[in-house]
């Protein structure tokens, strides 16, 4: 197996703690392979350890472990080192560790920093992607020679659970920021995204537009069509105002049931207007059935329209009323129309 990874990122314990779920962990076993080091360099110093009795000591790691020389030449390697690297210990012993490992691990190996713990990803046997966090200490060779003992612990499960974890955040942010029915915006997000907006418009000094918007005749729809239907309808007008939006900085939300609203910053109230008629077809275009309706016989929209530069004498509310208001006098009119604030 070829030992080459995509990326690698280095932490130096003597500058900055490990944060992760699993820091404890790693910091004792880097306190251990210390230990072990301490060990095994105070024998070596004496003279009392033969090579016999420190291969037993190395093999019985359950990490792959690897002893690589000042000069970068690999010494010694234990049987799960070779199973990672898939290599017989004839083919590793005596290599340059540049033949076997990245630039960025013979680096660390051949550096004279006391402790490393690097985040790597390695391609094994199978082709499959394994995560390790390599731990490099400095030791001394049976030759008395300067070397690094570099420890290979699998977090590959780790990793995953971490990608999961992440994953899933992003889920519940989605879920707590988009209306589970229609897929946009809901009144949250609204909310969120009016009072940022007001605030950003009221030092520029430019013009922020409402449109609320309101389903004409909806209970009647779902008195006939049944709540399937419904849910069905409201998607559908979900989308099509979604369609209308004239660039990524509006936003088109559910406001609460049947009714939905633009929010629509850099907009004059009549520019408003215009985009408050081409929702209104937009929706009417969409041919939707509905013959409980008393104004056209497919689902249709009334609209109120206002707009205001903010400033410390109006209230986001204010703007959300006036909307309201002129979405009132499009009822009253005959429905299926648009209504601003100075009509």
């Amino acid at each position: 197996m070829n030992n080459k990874h995509a990326s690698t990122t280095t932490k130096d314990d003597s500058s900055e703690k490990i944060s992760c779920p699993q820091c404890l962990e790693l910091e004792e076993m880097a306190t251990a392979l210390e230990d072990f080091i301490g060990r095994v360099n105070g024998q070596l110093l004496k003279s009392e350890m033969s090579d016999m009795e420190l291969e037993q000591i190395f093999s019985v790691c359950v990490d792959p472990m690897i002893v690589i020389r000042v000069d970068g030449i690999i010494v010694r390697v234990n049987r799960q080192m070779l199973t990672l690297l898939d290599k017989t210990r004839e083919q590793v012993v005596g290599l340059e560790c540049s033949e076997l490992l990245t630039e960025k691990e013979c680096q660390l190996a051949t550096a004279s920093r006391k402790t490393t713990q690097t985040d790597i990803d390695l391609i094994n046997s199978d082709g499959e992607q394994v995560s390790y966090i390599m731990t490099t200490s400095r030791l001394v060779t049976l030759d008395g020679t300067p070397g690094t003992l570099a420890q290979y612990k699998d977090i590959t499960e780790r990793k995953q659970a971490e990608r999961d974890l992440a994953e899933a955040h992003t889920a519940l942010e989605r879920i707590a920021k988009i209306d589970g029915l229609t897929q946009i915006p809901n009144r949250r997000t609204f909310d969120e995204t009016l009072l940022s907006q007001w605030q950003q418009l009221s030092t520029a000094q430019q013009p922020l537009a409402i449109i609320l918007c309101d389903i004409d005749f909806f209970k009647k729809y779902n008195d006939h069509y049944g709540h399937q239907e419904g849910d069905d309808c409201l998607v559908a007008v979900a989308q099509g105002l979604n369609n209308t939006l004239p660039d990524t900085t509006g936003l088109a939300a559910r406001y609460g049931g049947e009714e939905f609203i633009f929010l629509l910053p850099n907009t004059t109230l009549e520019s408003a207007c215009i985009i408050a008629e081409e929702a209104r077809k937009n929706v009417e275009n969409l041919k939707i059935d509905h013959a409980g309706s008393d104004v056209v016989p497919h689902v249709t929209l009334s609209l109120g329209v206002s707009s205001v530069i903010p400033n410390d004498e109006t209230r986001a509310l204010d703007l959300i009323k006036a909307a309201d208001d002129a979405l009132y006098r499009s009822k009253e009119n005959g429905r299926n129309r648009v209504t601003s604030t100075e009509e």
